[in-house]
């Protein structure tokens, strides 16, 4: 009875937040260009991606233009799907984001020796996508919108499926040593991973250091070797791409601005700590809930069992949030060195390891609570409450859920408004029309839209995707008043 009343909690939780994690992927089939995303297709349209990317990165003429992995990343997919690919890029990297995250945990509790079943898996991938999804500060420009997507999202969908990789090879053991093939695999995969922006190649950098220091001080057993050499080839493949991203003419030009050491080194500080102390002012009900729920699950896990080391777990949980300092910092740096603090979408990563590190704190509270010998804890009814309020849990993501649905109806209409004048600038220009009088939509989100002004830089890369002349977004007001627009094919607007 207890293990059906459990197993029903996990399920639910399971459904709930893979539920979630799905209408956010429904959401992004909305997506549409918008801002960068016109210049992007036109410069990977052009020529071939990889030519485009040295054509960006060669000129410094364009900001971040020192970034060559996003651009490629682009590229691709317009290549393979084409103008679509703005509608299932998205979509697909939210669902990859929480396959990879399952698949993630499945690789780490392997090394760590816990047996479950694949339910339990999937439990935890959910949760984690969950709920830094729920976290993201600003989730349009982080999932939707393209250009930014493929710039900070997009890389850690990709270093988690890296991440488990390593770890799946090193669980064959050492009679079967890591080849020297998949040690280049590893250099560039964080070669190429390290290019879509700078927070991921700092944090990549920074964490492979610390795993090397790990590994060569305190492993002894016969993977340290394998260790060595995948953290190793991760290692310089992200210094690798820091110096190429360091190297860009883009970066030369910052230099008259760049802070001293000391002044980098404070503001490094004060962003790390600013934001920690933020994220639990504004989010606490999510940093709540990603301590409680493993919490719970890991003590009606491990209950009454004696294998646990909670010297080990103390040593543990102490040792998290300075990691998870240092790795913050290390993102937040470049920030730090441009002068400013970073932008939402540029603290998805800080979010993603706060709630890595206040799930496993959840989970070695949940260890240290199966291991007190207080005659509460070790009641049946004790039990059963734990199990009811894991249970009650599932409300929370599935209220989130209610809560993403009621944005569909917006984004469907934009969509639907976007596609509407797609089409009409194609019949307007099979018309002969080169200066082109278009309805002009809001910006969302803080994403720019065409501008009323045609030699506006998101108008001249959009007249460049539509090959036309030139493009000036207009208001329209009134509903009767468009559609005089559109059956007029913008004679007059």
């Amino acid at each position: 009875m207890r293990r059906i009343f459990f197993r029903s909690g996990v399920f639910l939780l399971v459904v709930a937040t893979l539920a979630y994690v799905a209408v956010i992927a429904y959401l992004g089939t909305f997506s549409r260009y918008m801002s960068d995303d016109y210049c992007e297709a036109v410069s990977t349209r052009s020529s071939s991606p990889l030519a485009a990317v040295i054509t960006r990165y060669e000129a410094g003429d364009w900001r971040a233009a020192n970034r060559y992995s996003n651009l490629l990343f682009v590229g691709i997919t317009e290549s393979l799907l084409g103008w679509r690919n703005i509608a299932i890029i998205p979509a697909l990297m939210v669902i990859l984001w929480g396959v990879g995250l399952a698949v993630l945990v499945r690789q780490i509790r392997i090394a760590v020796g816990i047996e479950w079943s694949i339910l339990m898996d999937v439990f935890w991938g959910g949760l984690l996508a969950f709920i830094t999804i729920l976290e993201a500060p600003n989730r349009f420009q982080i999932l939707y919108w393209r250009s930014s997507m493929a710039t900070h999202f997009a890389p850690l969908v990709f270093l988690n499926f890296l991440v488990a990789a390593m770890l799946a090879r090193i669980q064959k053991g050492p009679k079967d040593a890591v080849s020297t093939w998949f040690a280049l695999f590893v250099f560039l995969a964080s070669f190429i991973i390290g290019g879509f922006s700078e927070p991921p190649v700092t944090v990549m950098v920074t964490s492979s250091a610390l795993m090397i220091s790990y590994v060569w001080f305190f492993v002894k057993d016969d993977s340290r070797k394998p260790w060595l050499l995948l953290a190793g080839s991760m290692f310089m493949g992200a210094v690798s791409a820091l110096a190429v991203m360091a190297a860009s003419p883009a970066v030369s030009k910052l230099g008259a601005d760049a802070p001293s050491f000391t002044e980098w080194i404070q503001r490094t500080i004060e962003y790390t700590y600013f934001f920690q102390i933020d994220t639990v002012k504004t989010l606490p009900i999510p940093v709540l809930f990603s301590i409680l729920c493993p919490a719970l699950f890991v003590f009606l896990t491990v209950r009454q069992k004696e294998d646990f080391q909670l010297r080990a777990s103390l040593k543990l949980a102490i040792a998290l949030p300075v990691i998870l300092s240092i790795l913050i910092a290390a993102g937040f740096s470049t920030s730090a060195y441009g002068q400013s603090f970073p932008v939402e979408r540029a603290r998805f990563f800080a979010h993603y390891l706060m709630t890595i590190t206040f799930v496993l704190e959840g989970a070695l509270l949940g260890i240290w609570l199966s291991q007190i010998k207080l005659k509460l804890l070790n009641a049946v009814t004790f039990e059963y409450a734990a199990m009811l309020f894991l249970i009650i849990m599932a409300v929370y993501p599935c209220r989130a859920v209610l809560q993403v649905l009621q944005d569909v109806p917006e984004y469907r209409t934009r969509a639907q408004e976007w596609d509407r004048r797609d089409a009409h600038i194609y019949a307007l220009r099979e018309h002969g029309q080169t200066d082109l009088v278009i309805p002009q939509f809001g910006g969302i989100y803080d994403v720019k839209e065409l501008d009323n002004l045609p030699t506006h830089w998101v108008n001249r890369c959009a007249a460049d995707y539509y090959e036309v002349n030139s493009i000036s977004a207009v208001t329209i007001h009134g509903a009767d008043a468009l559609e005089e627009y559109y059956n007029d094919f913008g004679d007059r607007p």
